[in-house]
């Protein structure tokens, strides 16, 4: 029930149904004012400078790093695309991570999210690529962050953890997985803000109207974090 009404909030609230519904409304009481405080709203979100100053925080975000070998490498799963690399650009990009973390210090790489049956395809496509083995495990249950913290403490019998996800989704995964007694090594990945600035970046662009959406839910998720108790 939780899943479906964060799901609900986020497709009908969020943008871009922000700006739908709000210039619906302004279309039936002709408000001027709420149109044009959309539409810069809407080109705030849309430009570099907007999606950095809503990032920045969250992928800069300050976490305690305890002294531990962790026991494994949990990535979190993002999303699949199709091809040899069956997972989207950010998932890849997690997994590729995680696999050199796993390599490196020789333990098991643990996928979790419920696209893991196309990450499974990437994992062993990366490590036939590089001739390497390491030991995997996949939880493909979880539907969002608050399962696959669940999921995999079911799953794993020692909970020290190199957790690696998106720099963006990093903060509210580090919640939820001390929620569930997970100690955490945190590792960043994908990152998103774009530090250069050029005469462009004054310009709406949907790559940084999607950061913006991104850092908006990230924020949104925080927040749910706080009325639910989990610190």
């Amino acid at each position: 029930m939780i899943y479906f009404l964060s799901k609900l909030f986020t497709y009908t609230i969020l943008p871009p149904s922000l700006f739908i519904w709000g210039l619906v409304i302004a279309s039936f009481k002709k408000i001027k004012f709420l149109s044009l405080s959309l539409a810069l709203l809407f080109w705030f979100l849309s430009t570099q400078f907007g999606a950095n100053l809503l990032l920045y925080p969250l992928e800069n975000w300050h976490f305690e790093t305890p002294k531990i070998t962790p026991k494994y490498v949990v990535v979190l799963g993002g999303g699949f695309d199709k091809g040899d690399l069956a997972t989207s650009a950010g998932a890849t990009e997690r997994i590729i991570k995680g696999l050199v973390l796993a390599n490196t210090h020789h333990i098991p790489f643990v996928y979790s999210g419920c696209e893991a049956k196309y990450a499974k395809k990437t994992v062993t496509y990366i490590q036939q690529g590089f001739g390497t083995h390491i030991p995997t495990l996949y939880e493909g249950k979880s539907l969002d962050t608050y399962q696959n913290a669940k999921f995999t403490a079911s799953l794993l019998p020692n909970k020290t953890i190199y957790l690696v996800t998106s720099a963006y989704h990093l903060p509210r995964a580090y919640k939820l997985f001390r929620h569930f007694d997970f100690t955490i090594v945190p590792i960043k990945t994908d990152f998103k803000t774009k530090e250069e600035y050029r005469i462009w970046s004054i310009f709406p662009q949907m790559g940084s109207f999607r950061n913006s959406y991104l850092a908006i839910h990230e924020y949104v998720g925080l927040l749910s974090l706080i009325l639910r108790k989990i610190s």
